[in-house]
């Protein structure tokens, strides 16, 4: 509560703090405050005909304005602001007067002689939109709202948009530019696009934008009907065929997905951003081979580093083996993004060591509270989203990097076309895709003797496999409830679960679980990621084929970290899911006193839950194969005193593991970067090593 000058200048100070940062509501509301216990004081008053201007409501704002001025005509910027409002307003006689009252109280320069010149184009814009019967805003408008949303002032923008798009409710663009505004901050954009696509239902572009909004409000089936309309009015509209297979995907139709992705790369052979999808999709069929996989992988290395391997730069560095090194970071998960989960701890020890300088090559658009704390760590960000592949290789050149580590694979957002232009002397692939990137430019890739132990995945990769102690450390979250009871032991029954992707739930997943759920009649199994209602009603079939019905799931939906924590209160065991392992998923429940049952596979993609647990110490909790995944299960349902002592011990088991040791994974990073620089400064080809052993 405002009681004196002091406490108006503190709210006065937050005010125009939250302004400058976006938050106008916030601002307004402090304001205001000020304005109720000092109607006149010169600067709220500003302020607020300033963030009025700024979000369009215009003759709002000239009170605040004419107040501001009238107690401190001493203040230039006061004189112009409220001409300029004056002007949009479009009170020209009046902002003739107040300029002509200015130019007698000394007002003069350059702003003065352009206010001038504006209120003289604007007199005359105004006469040509008279003669018209126009539907939308006039162009100076648009343009403020375009300006708006460039300067990343989406509040100001929304507010502004909800008032005009009353006044002109056909402005295509303007419903355009509100579902662009809404999507950017993560708000339900959906009336808005449908409000275009309404106008606009003739334009295939428009249905795919429509679905695109549905599928980022996890409106999945209702996403697919939105882009199979588009490919209706354009057959050939490869784009749409590829967001179809992401939401096909998203649903668990792998097999739907990898047939859609297939047609848009029929239509358009270079679409890369699509092939690496169809490899992502690939790497969770139950139905492809390593042997398959492999080549698919190394058919897309064909097929886009051709172009680029006669032009590879003859690197100039200087082949000191002992000089600091520039290692670059390429990603698009710079963000709250599970990827962080596991690098940002490396990130902080490798941010300490003086003779490696970081950088970071942000491709995402996104930034968020994660990335503000990612930024430090590095020596240079690099906010690289806009710029191509071609010029984003030349800026990895230019900066003169030694040693660049993809951290996206195969994964949305990734830019392996530019390491296929090989733009440092060495690369490596790291965490965010479990298989080879199918590159030749590619050199090395980071594991752990879990995940590939020596010289038995080699010919799965194009890159040469480097292990470190643990192939990453794993930060568990803030918001981890402590552990609870074994659930079993209340219940009188047991309750498996699963937090992976609706995607990795196969139907040879559901074929294995349902044999365990049938073998243990009481049982139950809680499904705790699946997308909204109607997106995952071919997995609830799928299990009634196996005779599970649905009263034995316990379904929910994607929820907020803090939730999805407190169910792993009433789980007992994880079910892995193959041929692709749950990774983030994993470590969260064992650091819950949650263990995964999983069978050990052939390639890395369906290695990781075995590795986290064989770190763990907990290899009855790994198998060989799918019988003994089910006689397995059975028996930790009947041995649950057992059951119950590991999950007591589990999260304290993590915390002595490799998994939680962030300053010795990073020291054998560190090695390995080395190593790989002084087997390139002696001209020696990339080989497969262990950390372990360098210098013995």
């Amino acid at each position: 509560m405002i009681q004196d000058n002091q406490d108006i200048a503190r709210t006065l100070e937050q005010a125009v703090s939250l302004y400058q940062s976006g938050d106008l509501l916030t601002a307004e509301y402090k304001l205001r405050s000020i304005l109720a216990v000092d109607v006149h004081q010169p600067q709220a008053n500003y302020y607020l005909g300033s963030l009025l201007l700024e979000s369009l409501r215009t003759l709002d704002s000239l009170p605040y304005f004419n107040t501001a001025l009238e107690s401190d005509p001493q203040q230039a910027e006061y004189w112009l602001s409220y001409i300029g409002a004056l002007i949009d307003a479009a009170h020209y006689e009046d902002a003739k007067l107040v300029l002509s009252y200015g130019r007698d109280a000394g007002l003069s320069g350059e702003p003065v002689e352009h206010l001038e010149q504006l209120l003289v184009k604007r007199q005359s814009e105004l006469l040509m939109l008279s003669s018209t019967n126009a539907h939308v805003p006039e162009a100076h408008i648009q343009e403020k709202l375009i300006q708006l949303f460039l300067k990343k002032r989406y509040q100001a923008a929304e507010i502004a948009l909800h008032k005009l798009l009353e006044q002109y409710p056909s402005w295509l663009d303007g419903w355009k530019i509100m579902s662009d505004t809404l999507l950017v901050q993560k708000k339900d954009a959906r009336v808005a696009a449908r409000k275009a696509l309404a106008l606009n239902a003739d334009d295939a572009k428009e249905h795919c934008y429509y679905g695109l909004v549905l599928k980022g409000q996890g409106d999945l089936a209702n996403a697919a009907d939105a882009f199979r309309d588009a490919i209706k009015l354009q057959p050939d509209y490869a784009a749409a065929y590829n967001n179809l297979g992401i939401v096909s995907k998203d649903m668990g139709d792998i097999a739907a997905a990898v047939g859609y992705y297939r047609q848009a790369l029929d239509i358009n052979p270079g679409y890369a951003s699509c092939y690496s999808n169809l490899l992502f999709c690939l790497s969770h069929a139950d139905v492809v081979s390593t042997e398959d996989l492999f080549a698919e992988h190394r058919r897309f290395g064909y097929q886009y580093e051709a172009v680029y391997k006669s032009a590879w730069p003859k690197h100039s560095h200087k082949s000191n083996s002992a000089k600091n090194l520039n290692v670059g970071f390429v990603s698009a998960d710079f963000r709250e993004h599970s990827l962080v989960n596991f690098f940002e701890p490396v990130l902080e020890h490798l941010s300490l060591v003086a003779d490696v300088s970081l950088h970071a090559y942000s491709t995402s658009a996104i930034e968020d509270h994660v990335t503000q704390r990612l930024k430090p760590k590095f020596k240079h960000w690099h906010k690289v989203d806009e710029l191509t592949d071609v010029a984003l290789a030349e800026k990895i050149r230019e900066d003169k990097i030694d040693i660049l580590v993809d951290l996206d694979g195969h994964t949305a957002g990734n830019r392996l076309i530019s390491f296929a232009m090989k733009p440092a002397p060495i690369q490596l692939s790291w965490l965010g895709y479990l298989a080879t990137t199918g590159l030749s430019a590619m050199d090395y890739y980071l594991a752990d003797a879990h995940l590939l132990p020596p010289n038995q995945f080699d010919g799965q990769f194009m890159e040469k496999i480097v292990q470190l102690p643990a192939n990453a450390p794993f930060i568990p979250s803030d918001l981890s409830p402590e552990v609870n009871e074994l659930p079993a032991l209340n219940n009188g029954f047991i309750t498996f679960g699963c937090f992976n992707r609706v995607e990795k739930i196969t139907p040879s997943v559901i074929s294995l679980w349902s044999k365990l759920l049938n073998k243990i009649p009481n049982s139950k199994l809680l499904l705790g990621s699946m997308p909204q209602d109607g997106s995952y009603d071919a997995i609830i079939k799928a299990f009634a084929e196996h005779t599970i019905s649905v009263d034995r799931l316990i379904i929910y939906h994607r929820n907020t970290m803090a939730d999805y924590l407190r169910l792993h209160h009433q789980v007992d065991i994880c079910l892995d899911t193959f041929p692709s392992n749950g990774v983030t998923t994993t470590c969260h429940a064992a650091w819950m006193g949650v263990p995964t049952l999983c069978v050990e596979g052939n390639s890395l993609m369906s290695r990781s839950a075995m590795a986290i647990m064989l770190h763990l110490n907990l290899s009855d909790f790994v198998v060989q194969s799918h019988e003994g995944f089910v006689s397995q299960g059975v028996y930790w349902s009947e041995h649950l005193q057992y059951l119950s002592e590991v999950r007591s011990n589990l999260r304290k088991q993590f915390k002595i593991s490799a998994l939680n040791q962030a300053s010795i994974i990073s020291q054998h990073l560190v090695l390995a970067f080395r190593q790989m620089w002084e087997r390139w400064c002696k001209n020696q080809p990339a080989t497969s090593f262990k950390t372990s052993t360098i210098g013995s």
